[in-house]
């Protein structure tokens, strides 16, 4: 049995709706991990300047983005300087932007041998 031509023209639609539909829903998801990624990094939860990085888990597509992030990092600066940063930075971000789509927050511990610091940065991103 043949198709005819209102069925051919019919399917043609489909696919091209069904086709739109996804690249729509890839292109937002595509801008709003940039948009995270850009948030968490310049806004909430910059890197410590003089910190190494130890560990970190993430839980969508990559860190720092969409998802939900969480970044160890450890320093020789002492832990009241860190924090100081950290308020600086969140501060200025209050100040100066609206939430977005990103989140952060920070905390700063003693290292156990007294020789710096460890920084656990949280960020959230359209979540």
């Amino acid at each position: 049995m043949e198709a005819n031509r209102s069925q051919t023209g019919c399917l043609k639609t489909t696919v091209i709706l069904v086709g739109t539909a996804i690249v729509f829903i890839a292109a937002i998801i595509l801008i709003g991990d940039l948009k995270c990624a850009h948030d968490v990094e310049e806004w909430w939860m910059p890197l410590y300047p003089n910190g190494k990085t130890v560990d970190f888990q993430y839980d969508l597509f990559r860190p720092r983005a969409w998802g939900t992030t969480t970044w160890i990092m450890t320093t020789t600066d002492d832990v009241e300087t860190v924090k100081q940063f950290y308020r600086d930075t969140r501060l200025f971000t209050l100040k100066n932007k609206t939430r977005g789509l990103a989140w952060g927050d920070s905390k700063v511990e003693p290292l156990e041998d007294g020789s710096g610091s460890r920084i656990i940065l949280l960020s959230v991103c359209g979540i």
